[in-house]
């Protein structure tokens, strides 16, 4: 069923009503393996309810490791091997899948089968499995999924050489799974890391878990045997936030957006210093952020740190009232779909030119009048959250239909809702 996207209809100078933004992905999924590794029992409150976050509470079910609702929050108790009673599914969950690998590799006591979207095991995870297997273990595909066959012998420290030009999930599957070993590991790479920001964010929640781990531009130092339970709130998503900020950018409006952090490590919290490079205002108020349109400028920004910010950008792009460049977008044709060629493609539906340079970087220039009246068919997001996200901002200035619009479910299931509310006229 296609969705009918909602043209701005506010009235000139109207605010947008506050959003409250759910938990962070990238957050809950690193705090619900830590805690099924971590000795003892751990409670996460503000955990994300989403597909990706089931997939991983369900495959930790499945390895013997329940993740129980109590009041509202989520309890753990861990520090035991994972033990395989039935195959795992882990969706499209891409974060589920390498976050879990190198832990089953190492940790699993019997051959696991891992099974999920065709779409995900499409994208790249030879780098992340090559020193898995150089240890022992073995990976065999089949289908919709493959047999993962753990090492022989569970090594006491990790000491890898790793690739993580195409993603650093892959980086942090590892070092999450050296945190569980007795020696821990250390792990190294001779070439610049993809979104490196998540790193951060990896060596933040090991952290705050009791392992103190070093993290330099090469190189990361894990201790092993430091994992300690925990009681703790999980913080709001800078990239659920992306498409309401971007929203007050596009209209000329202003909205409060929370809880979030100014110092939090997730690398999208760029996103409110580059709409304010190109002519909005912000101010915070506890953990809201109150942000401001209208763009004054083009958007000119590199996003190595923050790729995932590239879709809802480029469509608040085709209504800078200048040309934009979008740069540091090399990983995103390896996502969820490839958002690179989505990204250019929405903006021409948007009635904006866009134009792809070396498969990193995107030229914009903004929709004109008579682009946006111009008939279209309904856009397909490819079955990719973040496009659909970026499709509702655009959609603000020249309305149009979004096929599958459940897609949002991966990461936030009430979008929708929560996006007609951000419109109704705020007094």
């Amino acid at each position: 069923m296609n969705l009918s996207l909602f043209e701005d209809t506010l009235p000139l100078g109207s605010r947008l009503s506050p959003v409250q933004i759910p938990g962070s992905k990238s957050v809950t999924n690193r705090a619900l393996l830590l805690a099924a590794m971590a000795p003892g029992t751990s409670t996460l409150h503000g955990g994300l309810e989403a597909e990706d976050t089931r997939w991983m509470r369900e495959c930790l079910w499945t390895l013997g490791l329940p993740v129980v609702e109590v009041d509202d929050a989520w309890s753990i108790s861990g520090g035991f091997a994972p033990n395989a009673a039935a195959p795992i599914y882990v969706g499209a969950s891409g974060t589920t899948l390498r976050f879990l690998l190198p832990w089953l590799a190492l940790g699993a006591k019997v051959p696991v089968r891992i099974n999920g979207d065709a779409r995900l095991f499409d994208r790249p995870l030879g780098p992340l499995l090559a020193p898995l297997l150089a240890l022992g273990a073995k990976w065999n595909f089949e289908g919709n999924g493959a047999w993962l066959h753990p090492v022989p012998e569970t090594p006491e420290q990790l000491d890898v050489v790793i690739d993580g030009t195409l993603s650093s999930q892959f980086i942090t599957g590892l070092a999450l799974a050296a945190a569980g070993l007795r020696l821990g590991g250390n792990l190294s790479w001779d070439k610049a890391v993809a979104s490196p920001s998540y790193l951060e964010i990896t060596r933040h929640w090991l952290a705050h878990f009791g392992c103190e781990s070093e993290l330099r531009e090469f190189s990361w130092r894990i201790p092993g045997n430091q994992l300690n339970a925990v009681d703790v709130v999980l913080p709001g998503d800078w990239s659920g936030a992306a498409a309401f900020l971007a929203a007050a950018a596009v209209t000329g409006r202003s909205i409060s957006v929370g809880p979030l952090d100014p110092r939090d490590p997730q690398g999208d919290r760029a996103l409110e210093g580059i709409l304010l490079e190109a002519g909005c205002t912000s101010h915070w108020h506890g953990k809201r952020l109150w942000l401001s349109g209208p763009l004054l400028r083009g958007i000119h920004a590199d996003l190595t740190l923050c790729p995932d910010l590239g879709p809802v950008l480029a469509a608040t792009c085709a209504f800078a009232p200048e040309p934009s460049t979008l740069t540091g977008l090399q990983t995103l044709p390896h996502k969820e779909c490839d958002r690179l060629d989505a990204s250019a493609e929405l903006v021409r539906w948007l009635g904006g030119e866009a134009d792809s340079i070396g498969g990193h970087t995107l030229e914009i220039r903004p929709a004109t009048a008579s682009g946006m009246l111009v008939p279209r068919l309904p856009f397909d997001p490819r079955k990719d959250h973040r496009m659909a996200f970026a499709a509702a901002v655009g959609a603000l200035k020249c309305g149009g239909e979004l096929k599958d619009p459940d897609c949002v479910a991966k990461t936030f299931p009430g979008f929708w809702d929560m996006w007609k509310e951000m419109l109704r006229e705020h007094q």
